[in-house]
């Protein structure tokens, strides 16, 4: 039980401290972009890398501030994190790890998925003791690189 204690404790810090550098780096920021839904058939798209092979790596040398692409597979939808900034929250299975995917819906559109699903997602990694959490899944309001989500056949950032 204490285990399981203190690896809650940890998730919930990794979640807190990237919630802190998000607001941090947008704290002059109070225009938010326009929420979009593109379709996927821009060339980019067929070229986009796939970190699937990188993310057991960065887990085991506890990496963080990655931008990452893969492929997953959504195992679990949570409750949204409705504190500040709304996210999207459901567990992705990556290989043998597991991710919380923490997808900020006051700055992009939700994504409809159901457990058992396939998405394609580039966000920012950041290690915890569970895994890691991928946040930063929307466009960019400052020099951050743009992340989405993609999921039949459509965008969401």
């Amino acid at each position: 039980m204490q285990k399981q204690l203190k690896k809650i404790a940890a998730f919930i810090v990794a979640l807190l401290a990237a919630t802190y550098y998000y607001v941090a780096d947008n704290a002059n920021n109070y225009n938010l972009p326009q929420q979009t839904i593109n379709n996927t058939t821009n060339k980019q798209s067929n070229k986009q890398q796939n970190d699937n092979n990188l993310l057991p790596k960065l887990i085991k040398n506890k990496s963080s501030d990655k931008i990452v692409t893969f492929k997953a597979k959504v195992i679990k939808k949570l409750a949204d994190d409705i504190e500040g900034d709304k996210h999207q929250k459901m567990i992705l299975k990556v290989g043998k790890n597991t991710l919380l995917l923490a997808h900020n819906i006051d700055k992009a559109p939700r994504i409809p998925v159901k457990v058992g699903d396939e998405v394609l997602v580039r966000g920012e990694y950041e290690y915890n003791d569970l895994g890691g959490v991928i946040h930063w899944t929307h466009r960019s309001t400052n020099s951050h690189p743009d992340g989405w989500v993609k999921y039949k056949n459509k965008t969401y950032q």
